[in-house]
């Protein structure tokens, strides 16, 4: 039922609910709806704007209307503000009978999500800048069938500002206002998610051919990532995942956090700018993360970007993305290291996991090192043994052959006194036989010769034995110089190897903050399969032991 009937001075306006003949007839000057009879109320004055507005729209108009009606034609050919909208909004009809579909970008849509029907803009934009923009409305019932539709389709974007849709529109005219708008019906959401496709795949052709696409992934990644640069909203739910997992971690992580926008137009230059910066200062990081949470596809489509993924292609450091949820993508994922999950707390465990693996291999090369020092200190321990041994006996039996030498010397020289006396004996013999008389007379003088010559055989021969102990001497004492001398290297020398194998105890390690994990009976754990979910562990710390239950590990490379 469509009627437009008079009554006193008002004309009534009757209708089965319809949102769009609800706008229009509000538009009405001076229009207002009547609760207790379910109809609008015009002012008789504005016959003529309810007539050609809603003449197009199937009502039919009792006599007294079509008699105003004429009756204010035929008065004046000048037209009132409401009349000329009405007739602009007649032109408007005629030469958009059917809706059409307009591509724009959505903006101030979410400063009024909240109303019933949201008024918002539709806008072309050109190198950052609005060229063009109309007004838009989005009544109850289509917002009601475009969210069904998203839904349906598992929310690959949400309507908000900054995304570029395609929309089927009526154009209208708000005739109270004299404001032209667009009344939106439907929306295409396989264009919003084929554009980001499209460009997507446009910039990693262009990349490729260039051949920067994997340049960034080649880099050699550092082995203690410590050392992190992150770009992230401030304050962010993905600033507080990286933070706390690499807090959690227990590892000295240093992080400079540098703020961007992660979402509308101001991402890429904001990302740059933060990039910018941390190419000033690449040598006092080891990695670079840029994170954000998880969001819809249209959220993400701002990292798109040819100038983003350029500059992360080229960034001189490992530069980890962590955007979004795991099964989502954008292009910065295709040019930079991607972790597993790709979010931002799956970016901080990536560089955590790093570490584990370089503790892990330098454990095993330590315990490796430690095994083989244990064995050149035990063959050199053993080899000093048999050297003290050797020298010991060495001494010994040059002490014994010395002394067997200064035997033989003083026999001999024993032997030669006692020969030498015999034979002067025998010519004192001989000489009283043949001169008794001579010696008889010299006998006194002789006698005294005898003595002296036996005095000076005997000086002589202790004189000897002096020179013979002093020598004996002297050798012994050379002997065990260089004995102390020897032995005085050697313990040197094994002194340094024990500091060396100090150096390389265990105990070191813990000293300098790390700490060693061993099963209950003392066994170092260097798998996490030593270790599943119940076993009872101890961590030996710099200042004592902590006790631990394991809740199971992870491999390598393991989701």
């Amino acid at each position: 039922m469509r009627k437009v009937e008079c009554s006193g001075e008002s004309i009534l306006i009757q209708f089965d609910y319809d949102a769009r003949l609800v706008q229009l007839v509000r538009a009405l000057p001076e229009s207002r709806f009547d609760q207790k009879q379910r109809l609008w109320r015009v002012p008789k004055a504005h016959v003529v704007s309810v007539v050609e507005l809603l003449q197009n729209e199937g009502f039919a108009f009792d006599a007294a209307i079509q008699n105003l009606y004429r009756e204010k034609k035929a008065q004046s050919q000048d037209l009132t503000v409401s009349a000329l909208n009405a007739r602009v909004r007649a032109v408007l009809t005629e030469a958009f009978p059917q809706p059409v579909w307009v591509v724009g970008e959505i903006l101030g849509y979410e400063k009024n999500a909240h109303k019933e029907r949201v008024e918002f803009h539709l806008v072309e934009r050109r190198e950052g800048r609005i060229i063009a923009q109309v007004e838009a409305i989005l009544f109850p019932e289509a917002r009601d069938l475009i969210e069904g539709k998203l839904a349906q389709a598992g929310y690959p974007f949400r309507l908000q500002d900054e995304i570029t849709v395609r929309v089927l529109a009526e154009v209208d005219l708000w005739v109270r206002e004299g404001l032209y708008r667009l009344v939106i019906r439907d929306l295409d959401i396989h264009y919003t998610l084929g554009e980001a496709a499209r460009r997507r795949e446009e910039i990693l052709r262009k990349l490729a051919k260039e051949g920067i696409l994997e340049r960034n992934r080649s880099l050699p990644f550092p082995l203690l990532p410590l050392r992190v640069g992150l770009i992230t909203s401030l304050g962010s739910d993905a600033q507080n995942d990286v933070l706390n997992t690499l807090k959690a971690s227990g590892f000295a992580f240093q992080v400079l956090v540098h703020g961007a926008r992660m979402q509308g137009h101001f991402t890429e230059p904001s990302v740059l700018n933060a990039l910018d910066w941390f190419r000033a200062h690449a040598e006092e990081f080891d990695v670079i993360l840029i994170c954000r949470g998880g969001g819809s596809r249209a959220d993400l489509a701002w990292f798109d970007s040819e100038a983003l993924a350029r500059a992360v292609a080229l960034f001189p450091l490992p530069v980890v993305v962590g955007i979004g949820h795991e099964e989502d993508r954008c292009v910065l994922d295709e040019v930079g290291w991607r972790p597993k999950p790709a979010t931002p707390s799956g970016a901080a465990k990536l560089l955590v996991q790093k570490i584990q693996e370089t503790l892990r291999r330098v454990e095993e090369n330590f315990t490796a090192i430690l095994t083989n020092a244990n064995t050149i200190v035990e063959k050199a321990t053993r080899t000093v043994t048999d050297k003290e041994r050797l020298l010991t006996r060495i001494t010994q039996e040059k002490l014994a052959w010395e002394r067997r030498e200064l035997s033989h010397r003083e026999r001999r020289l024993v032997q030669a006194t006692q020969n030498r006396l015999r034979l002067a004996r025998e010519y004192l013999r001989r000489v009283g036989q043949v001169l008794p008389q001579a010696v008889g007379r010299t006998l006194g003088g002789q006698h005294a010769r005898a003595q002296e010559a036996q005095r000076r055989l005997l000086r002589g021969s202790r004189r000897e034995l002096s020179l013979a102990r002093a020598e004996l001497e002297r050798r012994v004492i050379r002997l065990e110089q260089a004995i102390q001398r020897k032995l005085a290297q050697e313990q040197e020398r094994l002194a340094g190897r024990a500091k060396r194998l100090q150096a390389l105890d265990p105990k070191r390690v813990v000293e300098r903050g790390f700490a060693i994990l061993r099963l209950p009976f003392g066994r170092v754990v260097t798998d996490p399969d030593q270790a599943p979910a119940g076993t009872v562990l101890t961590a030996e710390l710099r200042a004592g032991i902590l006790r631990l239950l394991s809740q199971g590990g992870e491999r390598e490379g393991r989701n």
